[in-house]
């Protein structure tokens, strides 16, 4: 397999953007990857991001559902000439589920545009790498290079103040760039910040949407701002601003912060106070955009990341297919019900008991969060970072969700 339009290795302070085809060795985190799968190879072919279909032989290890939010799963894959990575994709089970789809597809748009805005720079490694996808299959997926670090978790990481200004830096520095390429992320949540001795990789970009789209209740308390579980107002990025904000208290403190604005205790939590007290506004107008407080955090950074928001000539016409694709979906819903036939909501579709679907609109977009009952364990697991005692699943996955050093 061969794809001569591989970015050239550049390491920096934000820990290396993975080569999409790099020989076999150690993880990026120092330990060694799981033995490949008993299985022989099979055929494989996915796209590139340059658009250039590849067709290799290919050999998949066990599914690591804690790695990436249900429903989808990952599981490593390694490629004959070497070359190893993870393959994220929704079981044969949830191929059906149109909004599991439309998660995939907006995780595969994001890291495509963010692959384009930021690949060979001086911040790719902060996002995951994409090497390949396919929606056309009964399995859809998107392939990445290896993660960096594992998820961040809760008080048994006893960070350093330096690392926590690490952390905080890196995920101010990722909202402003998405930011700069229009794009906020939904779902900062400690899964899906992953964390390494060189910094943060934020992945879940299936939570990623266009700014200033209309709200839709997304998320979960305390890490979802009020307005965007509320669904009212434009989506903005200062709505990943709080996310930040919840993340870095959890971090410190090893509990959740208020769901509707300042904890309690932040005046005894300086070292987060300092920094992103502001943050913790209740609405979005009250908080510091970005590239204020990034600012405020690192100004060399700040400046280095304004030399690299290239404006993207190709952006008007991106959004004017998202937008035709939007209205296409809308006439997806379906017809509402007959007045003699009285309609009773199947119970996998409900919202709230307050709020049932409404049928003369489009159905509101799926939250990521609306799973069977037999799921929401593992959701768990995967919004907290954390490991859950007693899974018995093939292969491990301690290494993705140990909060142990």
């Amino acid at each position: 397999m061969v794809n001569d339009q591989r970015p050239a290795s550049r390491p920096d302070g934000f820990g290396p953007a993975a080569e999409p085809f790099t020989a076999a060795g150690l993880r990026p985190d120092g330990r060694q990857d799981p033995a490949p799968s008993r299985e022989g190879p099979v055929e494989f072919s996915f796209v590139s991001p340059q658009g250039v279909t590849h067709r290799v032989r290919a050999r998949f290890g066990p599914d690591r559902p804690r790695l990436v939010r249900p429903p989808a799963l990952a599981r490593p894959v390694r490629f004959e000439d070497g070359w190893q990575g993870f393959q994220v994709r929704l079981p044969r089970e949830a191929g059906a589920d149109r909004e599991a789809y439309a998660l995939l597809q907006a995780e595969i748009t994001a890291a495509l545009a963010l692959h384009r805005a930021y690949a060979g720079t001086h911040f790719g490694g902060l996002f995951p790498t994409p090497v390949g996808y396919d929606v056309n299959t009964l399995t859809p997926f998107v392939l990445y290079a290896v993660p960096r670090g594992r998820p961040l978790s809760g008080p048994t990481e006893r960070v350093s103040m330096a690392e926590q200004r690490v952390v905080e830096r890196d995920l101010v520095l990722v909202v402003r760039l998405m930011e700069a390429v229009g794009l906020v992320h939904r779902g900062i949540v400690p899964g899906a910040v992953r964390v390494d001795t060189q910094g943060v990789q934020v992945w879940d970009l299936g939570s990623v949407v266009r700014a200033g789209r209309p709200r839709v209740p997304y998320g979960i308390p305390p890490y979802a701002s009020p307005e965007q579980r509320a669904g009212v107002g434009t989506t903005d990025a200062r709505d990943a601003l709080w996310s930040v904000a919840q993340v870095l208290y959890h971090l410190v403190t090893g509990r959740p912060g208020s769901p509707d604005g300042p904890p309690a205790d932040l005046a005894t939590q300086r070292s987060v106070a300092e920094t992103l007290g502001p943050v913790f506004a209740r609405q979005a107008a009250d908080r510091p955009t970005p590239d204020a407080l990034l600012r405020t955090l690192a100004p060399e950074i700040a400046a280095e990341a304004a030399g690299a928001l290239l404006p993207d000539p190709m952006e008007r016409h991106r959004r004017e297919f998202d937008e035709i694709r939007r209205r296409k979906h809308a006439t997806f819903a379906p017809p509402p019900p007959t007045a003699h036939t009285p309609y009773v909501p199947a119970q996998e579709h409900l919202g709230t008991a307050d709020a049932p679907p409404r049928h003369d609109e489009a159905p509101p977009p799926f939250t990521g969060y609306e799973y069977p009952v037999r799921e929401r364990g593992r959701l768990r697991t995967w919004i907290s970072g954390g490991r859950t005692s007693g899974t018995h699943e093939p292969g491990g996955s301690r290494s993705e969700g140990d909060t142990r050093r």
